[in-house]
């Protein structure tokens, strides 16, 4: 145990050895700056711009040189006599990673032995160094009246707004939207600065898409209507984001008019046409304008099942249940293990038969009452098939048990038809059913 111990220890000092030289390089720069800063400086334009480079040279040094796309040979060269302290396997957002670890950082390596992303775990100093640092370009900017630094700022504020957009990224690699969406934001604050005065619209865009990803609906709304604002919908894309964040704040409608205006300038937009539908049809709107946005999705997709299924559904709640029938057939065809449409035809199907036994009890007449019993019975037999097909594909036990409840009853009305046959289904069914 000492050994391990001792090896550790061993360890950590040489590599805090390897680093100690630049590290303190910069250390001394920095508390150099500032010290100057505190005196006779403070109103020195090029000392707080030297302040700023000083500040950005701290937060670079865990990673200096480094590059994603280096293989690990290449990494080991750029980090000459540091040392890792082990590494693991990762799965990040489906993808696998091996993470090697270092005292004071963690690189993610692809399954090709790539530098796809680094995470710095310990800075040298543990404040948020870029928001100081850009503070201290702001001060050098507010000093500089004759412009004599501009250069200086223009690539001091260039440098910094490319951290910036470089830990959002590495945020979003790690599924962390809410720091991905704050980083953003912050490249956007160097961009509008008079000095760079150059704001980067996919940059608006990705800072509304990270915070819609987090839940932060509001500030996705602001920056996803900035990024339309300036020219920027990915075909719809953001519009249909926009739309819903409005829905996510209960904004029916901001969300109603969202859609229309993406629909009107983007018809092709699967995503925003499909929220349309959900819309109409969730809230009983005109059913021909549902069918006219209906209609549109399917020429884009003609495979997409669900799209015919969509039309089914209006068809149905119109009460032509021929056609609804033919379209819930159409999206099975199109995907044999769409199950949704299994389901429908056969609740179709059981709704015709339950429709036909409440009429039959409220007729009076023989021959008609016995015409709907026939008539009962016949639909509940043609539910039997997709109910079955749709027991066999869907894996959700509510859901099975629930498709076997149907079962269950249909099997028992037609055991006076046929006992031997019978009896066994709606047993196998009843005990499915009722393990709920």
């Amino acid at each position: 145990m000492k050994k391990i111990f001792l090896f550790a220890l061993i360890l950590t000092v040489t590599q805090l050895g390897a680093q100690n030289k630049e590290a303190d390089a910069v250390l001394k720069a920095y508390e150099k700056s500032k010290t100057e800063l505190a005196g006779k400086k403070a109103q020195d334009a090029a000392a707080w711009v030297s302040f700023g480079k000083n500040i950005t040279s701290v937060y670079d040094q865990p990673s200096k040189n480094l590059l994603i796309g280096l293989s690990t040979i290449e990494v080991k060269v750029v980090l000459k006599d540091q040392r890792s302290s082990g590494s693991e396997k990762q799965t990040v957002d489906g993808e696998e990673y091996e993470v090697v670890h270092y005292l004071d950082k963690d690189l993610y390596y692809d399954p090709n032995g790539i530098l796809s992303f680094w995470v710095v775990t310990k800075h040298l100093m543990p404040q948020d160094l870029l928001s100081e640092a850009f503070d201290a370009f702001a001060k050098g900017y507010e000093f500089d009246a004759k412009g004599s630094q501009k250069k200086n700022l223009t690539e001091g504020l260039s440098n910094l707004q490319q951290r910036y957009i470089t830990e959002a990224m590495t945020s979003y690699s790690l599924g962390n939207y809410s720091r991905s969406s704050q980083s953003f934001g912050k490249s956007i604050q160097c961009g509008e600065h008079p000095v760079l005065n150059k704001i980067d619209t996919i940059v608006v865009y990705y800072t509304g898409l990270t915070a819609f990803h987090a839940k932060e609906f509001e500030r996705a709304i602001t920056y996803l209507n900035r990024a339309i604002d300036m020219g920027f919908a990915q075909d719809g894309a953001t519009y249909s984001f926009l739309a819903e964040s409005y829905k996510a704040l209960d904004q029916p409608e901001m969300f109603e008019s969202t859609l229309t205006k993406g629909f009107t300038k983007y018809p092709s937009n699967q995503g925003i046409l499909i929220s349309l539908i959900n819309m109409y049809r969730e809230n009983d709107v005109d059913p021909e304008k549902v069918m006219e946005f209906i209609h549109v999705a399917q020429e884009n997709e003609p495979n997409n099942e669900s799209l015919f299924y969509a039309e089914a559904d209006v068809w149905r709640k119109l009460g032509n249940t021929e056609k609804a029938l033919e379209l819930f057939e159409k999206s099975v065809e199109i995907n044999p293990n769409y199950f949704f449409g299994y389901y429908s035809m056969g609740s179709l199907f059981y709704d015709l038969a339950y429709e036909a036994q409440n009429k039959a009890s409220e007729e009076l007449d023989d021959a008609k009452y016995y015409a709907l019993l026939d008539e009962l019975e016949a639909n509940l037999l043609k539910a039997v098939e997709p109910f079955e097909k749709c027991f066999l594909l869907i894996e959700d036990p509510d859901a099975k048990a629930e498709i076997a409840n149907y079962l269950k009853t249909i099997y028992y009305r037609m055991i006076g038809k046929n006992e031997e046959l019978y009896t066994p289904l709606y047993e196998k069914y009843r005990d499915i059913s009722e393990k709920k």
